[in-house]
Order: structure tokens, then sequence, then C-alpha cells
């Protein structure tokens, strides 16, 4: 088992190094100069400029400043913002907690309607309800984020009363220790803030969880359809124990081990997707910081967030492989 962990954890590490690399290049050939942007092109002198490029370590070549950034990441430091000075991981873990409550509001939707949808779809094989469910599904997965989230915004924020930006009304002011929003309403005791800020996930939650319920759909009806012809299924139909039975706890159990694998790739759409989803819905997290970093150039918050995310994802893709190794010995060989 020991062997098994030290090999995974060491194929992980060329793949952190291709990301640091293709983050670092894809970095620096954003057009713009950081400095005009942050400093206005408006009495901006040459001697101004070239100071500025040298403070912020810029008018260095690309190849030294790849090696300087490499080294202060192997010491845990990910930069300070150009804008606001700030270092780039405390940054990330204060707007990381409301990404992550919106991830995953988005995963448990998408998992639990998924699983019922599949199922279902398995069930009911050759009918008109699976034909539905797997239509919706292939509609689902193609649809753009970006699209969905604006027609929501737009059509059914009004009509339904749910807000379509932030992650709580302006009627309330509270702090935000925890920076989960669910549980700080519950803590500051403000009557009908848990409430709204509830109602705040509903809409941008449907967006992110939408390709992830269609992934899910799919990925259920196609294990669950594989198990239902199994041998050891007609044998429990035999033996007389109860429909339902049968496909929760014979079926459906082992026809999860496939959706497990699909959880870490999950993970990785989420997160890309809350990008755009906090974009539109203006949520104050981690994906909206990306997109004003872009906008404004500013490189150590772009580094910075794209290695951390990449390092999420990776660590939970690592777990699943060896929760895999733990529960199936033959894997490990």
């Amino acid at each position: 088992m020991f062997k098994f962990i030290f090999k995974r954890i060491f194929m992980v590490l060329p793949t952190f190094i291709a990301i640091t690399f293709v983050t670092f290049a894809l970095v620096h050939l954003i057009p713009g100069d950081p400095v005009e942007i942050m400093m206005g092109e408006r009495g901006l002198t040459p001697e101004v400029h070239q100071q500025l490029m040298h403070q912020l370590g810029l008018d260095l070549p690309l190849y030294q400043q790849y090696f300087n950034y490499i080294g202060n990441v192997l010491q845990g430091n990910f930069g300070e913002s150009f804008r606001t000075h700030q270092p780039v991981m405390k940054e990330f873990f204060t707007l990381f907690p409301a990404t992550m409550e919106l991830a995953f509001f988005a995963l448990f939707w998408s998992l639990l309607g998924g699983i019922i949808l599949g199922t279902i779809a398995a069930v009911k094989k050759d009918t008109w309800i699976s034909h539905t469910v797997t239509a919706l599904s292939l509609t689902g997965y193609s649809m753009p984020i970006f699209w969905w989230g604006l027609i929501l915004v737009l059509y059914v924020s009004g009509p339904l009363g749910l807000p379509p930006d932030g992650r709580l009304s302006s009627d309330f002011w509270i702090d935000t220790p925890t920076g989960f929003m669910l549980i700080d309403t519950l803590l500051s005791g403000q009557p009908g803030a848990f409430v709204d800020a509830l109602k705040s996930l509903i809409l941008p939650s449907i967006v992110l969880g939408t390709i992830p319920l269609a992934v899910v759909t799919r990925m259920t009806r196609s294990a669950m359809l594989e198990v239902l012809g199994e041998d050891y299924i007609r044998t429990a139909k035999a033996k007389g124990l109860g429909y339902w039975r049968v496909i929760i706890v014979h079926a459906l159990r082992n026809a999860l081990i496939p959706v497990v694998t699909v959880v870490g790739l999950i993970v990785g759409q989420l997160l890309s997707g809350a990008v755009l989803t906090e974009t539109i819905f203006s949520w104050p997290g981690i994906g909206k910081w990306i997109i004003d970093a872009i906008t404004n150039r500013d490189y150590p918050v772009l580094q910075g967030s794209v290695l951390i995310i990449a390092t999420i994802i990776i660590t939970v893709n690592l777990t699943i492989d060896l929760l895999y190794g733990a529960l199936n010995p033959r894997i490990r060989h």
C-alpha cells in the first residue's frame, strides 16, 4: 500500500511543475502593460515606468522571473497583488469560502438530482421517461454557463423573487468571521438573514451545477444499466427480495463506484465554472477575483490563484485514487 501511495504522489510532481510553467507562460502572453494599467497612461513618465517595472521585478528576463517565482512558491510565498499590495494567499483564502459555499451547494444538488434521475432513466429503460431524462442531460451538458445564467437572471429572478446578485441583500449587515454566509447569518441571530442568504445561493448554484448534474445523470444511468444485467441482480430478484430493495441496496450501491471517480472531475468543473458564474451574479469569490486580475494584468494574483486551484484539484483526484486503492486491492497492482 505504501508503495502505491508513493507512486501516486510521485506522479503528481511532473503535473505540478508543468502547471507552474504553463501558467507563468500564459499569464505573460496576455497583452497589456501592468504598470500602465495600474497607474494610467496620463502622467506616467518613462522614468517612473522603469522604476515601477524594476520594483515589481518585471524588468528581469522571463526565465529569471520564472525561477524567482518557483523559489518563492517553494517557500510558501505566492507574491503580492500589484493593485492591493496584499499577499495573494491571504486574499485567496479570504474569498475562497464564498466559492466553496457556492460549489458545495452546486455539487450537492447535482449529485442528488443526477443519481435520482440516472437511476430512474435506467429502471425505465426504453420508455419516454428514459428518453426525456437523456435528452435533458444532453441539453444541460451543452448549455453555455453565461447564457444559462443570463436567462435565469432575466426571466426567473424577478417572478420568483430570487436575488440576481450578491450573497446577502442590503437589508442585513453582519460580521463574517467564518466567511461562510449561511453559518455567519445563523450566528448573527438576525431574523430572516439566513433565508435571504439561502435564496441568494439558489440561482448561481443552479447555473454552476447544471453541467455536473448532466454528467452524473448520464454516468449513473450507464452504470445502472450495466449492473442491472448482472447475475447477482437476477439472483436477488429470484430470492423474492422487494423491487426497490434490489434497485437501491444491490444495484445502486455498486453503480455508484464509477460516480465517485467523476466527483474528482466535477470539482475541477465547479472551480473553473465559478469564474463565469461569479461574474454573472456578482458573487464575491475567487472566480470574480480572477476575472478582475485578468482585466488589471495582476500577474501574481493570476499565477497564485491558478496554482492554488490546480493544487486543490490535484489533491482531490489524488485522494480519490488512494481511496480506490484502499477499496479495491486489484487497482494497487
